[in-house]
């Protein structure tokens, strides 16, 4: 049984994605405590701003609501929460639901922005960690792999990633809208994958003065040279909350990178207002107050500009569901053909046993193997037509009580 679930910005907010939020270093400690205390077969997690998502296999005796349970257990002792955890999740079980859920992710079609591509990477990145860390099943494996096909396809086929949409060109667009836009002083703290996007439509859309700044100086040179910014050093770019119009937040950083005493001294000592531009999971900023010369723009706030773009992206939205019918078919096929491997092999043995066991002369053995392998062949396809190619398990279980040992 394969099932996932899911805490994604749709049902849970920036709060709770923050506690929820795991780090790659993480992800060997949950696998080894679900295999400790359940029947865990394999486990696939991927962390990001916008949701936290465990996808598992378990042995078929164990009960659907029993792995849920343990997953969900495990996740919230891990962050010490004991709130109850089920109103933030979405759960899908069985291996239809959580493929077509994954194959939508990696298309960019559960992304906060549809269509943006930055997914595809994070799910790359999710899954060279947990191959790594040998937490993969076959079944989770051929999973991914499938998803990113997908993926792949319908960006090709369609036109559902047109126009480089992502949080980040959300967060500038709405930037766009502050009067005088083009000539404001813009520091960008973080020089990771969102920094570096918000930084590329920065440019696009003609702000000058942007300066930037970095805990390791050297991941940004890169990106000095090549759109020409200044860079701030990282022990000193407080310095700046007084005179720069708007910050840029996208760091990896555990802890809050302005604390309230900061927020105080900002709204006490500027004349004009600033924007704080929050990308990060867990939060760069917290603010549990409003201030009269602080603005803040979050992950939680750009919900306008997804629905506008939700709704210009409907149709391409259509036909990538389409599209991801036929992976999931594909998918669902080859699992249903994995699980009759066994009882096939059993039937294969026993029927040889059979043979084997029969009086019979020498020189008449190739005419036996010639009748084992025909009656092997049409009894096998005679049980993939019966059991719907594995998919019905009600005579999949006759077959095996019939011809699987030990059963």
């Amino acid at each position: 049984m394969i099932g996932l679930i899911s805490l994604n910005y749709k049902i849970a907010p920036v709060q709770i994605r923050e506690l929820f939020y795991l780090y790659p270093e993480q992800y060997l400690n949950i696998y080894k405590s679900l295999i400790s205390k359940s029947k865990i077969k394999g486990l696939f997690i991927i962390s990001t701003c916008n949701r936290t998502e465990i996808y598992f296999e378990t042995s078929t005796s164990e009960s659907s609501s029993k792995s849920f349970h343990s997953v969900i257990m495990t996740l919230s002792k891990l962050k010490k929460f004991n709130d109850g955890l089920r109103p933030y999740i979405k759960k899908k079980d069985g291996v239809n639901a959580t493929s077509k859920h994954l194959f939508r992710l990696a298309s960019g079609l559960e992304s906060m922005i549809v269509g943006e591509y930055q997914i595809v990477d994070q799910i790359k990145s999710a899954y060279k960690v947990c191959k790594t860390n040998k937490m993969l099943s076959p079944t989770l494996e051929r999973m991914i792999q499938k998803s990113l096909e997908a993926s792949k396809y319908i960006r090709t086929n369609s036109e559902i990633d047109k126009g480089g949409i992502s949080v980040s060109s959300a967060a500038i667009d709405q930037l766009g809208n502050v009067s005088n836009s083009k000539n404001l002083s813009i520091l960008c703290v973080g020089a990771g994958r969102t920094s570096k996007l918000s930084i590329k439509q920065l440019v696009s859309k003609k702000f000058k003065n942007i300066f930037i700044t970095n805990r390791t100086e050297s991941n940004v040179t890169p990106i000095l040279e090549k759109f020409n910014l200044k860079l701030v050093k990282f022990n000193s770019w407080k310095k700046m909350l007084n005179s720069v119009d708007i910050i840029i937040f996208s760091t990896s950083s555990k802890k809050p990178l302005l604390s309230d005493i900061d927020l105080k001294n900002i709204d006490k000592k500027r004349k004009n207002k600033i924007v704080l531009v929050d990308l990060s999971v867990p939060r760069n900023i917290v603010i549990n107050k409003t201030y009269k010369n602080v603005e803040l723009v979050d992950l939680d706030n750009l919900k306008d500009r997804v629905n506008e773009n939700y709704n210009k992206r409907i149709s391409e939205i259509n036909k990538a569901e389409l599209m991801i019918e036929s992976f999931i078919n594909d998918f669902t096929g080859w699992v249903n053909k994995r699980e009759l491997r066994p009882t096939i092999i059993s039937i294969k043995k026993e029927i040889k046993n059979l043979i084997s066991d029969s009086s019979v002369k020498n020189d008449e053995n190739k005419q036996i193997e010639e009748i084992y392998d025909k009656l092997s062949d049409k009894l096998v396809k005679k049980i993939i037509s019966v059991s719907d190619n594995g998919k019905n398990t009600d005579a999949l279980k006759i077959i095996n009580k019939i011809f699987v040992s030990n059963e």
